[in-house]
């Protein structure tokens, strides 16, 4: 799809962050939407939210559930399926929690937490597709590499705290609402041509938990990704 192709070329990350102050913490809520009317005229939609919490050097991510799954599950239920990335790993970890660090030198470790099993699982590159986790450690800190909005033009002055940067290609297009002051993208648009696939990422901010998630797996048994696979 020559459109995605597009998207994908202007979000695309561009080496090192442009930022240079360092990024506030943030405790986010993170909506992602899609909508594609396909040529048989039926409109699919794929919904799913997930708990982003950024800290100086980490960046923690987790699925939230809807209520009616975990109801199922303690019901027995087969509730959660296997996802289309997840290669041969176990299904109980589609969804797990994503911790990911950056060095003072820039190395990034990745890991995921298998809560059902007490386990924080090492993730090596050639597995990031299946934990969620896209590789651009810009993207997962600031939801949007800072850098790919030079690519952009800013759609008039900066109001209520944000920056809105739009770019067009024919009846394409791409917006992104940047929070100036905590330096993340509170929302992120791309339309294709005439509407009919609309992708949308919503970031609201929401106060952080009592106990924070990577101290409540204190204590968790480590292990690495491979040991879920056949």
């Amino acid at each position: 799809m020559k459109w995605l192709a597009w998207v994908l070329l202007v979000l695309a990350p561009m080496g090192a962050s442009a930022q240079d102050t360092p990024a506030p913490d943030l405790n986010l809520k993170v909506q992602r939407q899609s909508t594609t009317i396909g040529r048989d005229g039926v409109q699919r939609e794929s919904r799913y939210t997930d708990r982003v919490y950024r800290r100086s050097g980490m960046v923690w991510t987790e699925r939230d559930f809807p209520a009616a799954l975990g109801a199922s599950d303690t019901h027995g239920h087969e509730a959660r399926q296997q996802g289309e990335h997840a290669g041969h790993a176990h299904s109980s970890t589609v969804g797990s929690p994503v911790w990911v660090q950056q060095a003072a030198d820039g190395k990034i470790e990745v890991r995921m937490v298998w809560r059902q099993q007490r386990k924080v699982l090492a993730i090596d590159e050639a597995h990031y597709g299946n934990v969620g986790y896209g590789g651009s450690w810009n993207v997962a800190y600031w939801l949007v590499d800072p850098g790919s909005l030079a690519r952009m033009e800013k759609a008039g002055p900066v109001s209520g705290g944000v920056q809105r940067y739009r770019l067009r290609q024919g009846e394409s297009s791409i917006t992104v609402d940047w929070d100036v002051a905590a330096q993340y993208a509170r929302q992120i648009e791309s339309r294709g041509p005439h509407g009919l696939t609309v992708s949308r990422m919503t970031a609201v901010s929401v106060p952080a938990p009592k106990v924070l998630p990577w101290k409540a797996i204190e204590g968790y048994e480590q292990g690495d990704y491979s040991d879920l696979l056949d």
